[in-house]
């Protein structure tokens, strides 16, 4: 149940006024979160970072494995357009990377 009167609002037991949300603009440059700056960078570079040319590296060396040329590059290939099995075949043992492909 929602009541308004005035500015103010009700909602079941929670009661608050306009007045007291603090909306002005010096607050802007504040960070809520308590953590350093150099991690969220260190954590965002991590997440952007084009994993590509180590999953190419990744599937090539299947090539020692016995694995033919062509079926590692169509495997590559396809590991680029699936992003969620590329992430499990990187840490996948060796072993377990020859049961998948």
């Amino acid at each position: 149940m929602t009541l308004f009167v005035g500015k103010d609002m009700t909602i079941g037991s929670l009661a608050r006024t306009f007045v007291d949300i603090d909306l002005d603009d010096s607050n802007q440059d504040s960070m809520p979160v308590d953590c350093d700056n150099e991690e969220i960078a260190n954590a965002l570079e991590q997440f952007t970072t084009d994993k590509t040319p180590h999953l190419y590296e990744e599937v090539m060396s299947m090539e020692v494995e016995g694995f033919d040329d062509d079926f590692l590059c169509s495997t590559f290939d396809y590991l680029v357009s699936h992003k969620s099995e590329a992430k499990a075949f990187l840490v996948k043992s060796m072993k377990h990377r020859k049961i998948w492909l």
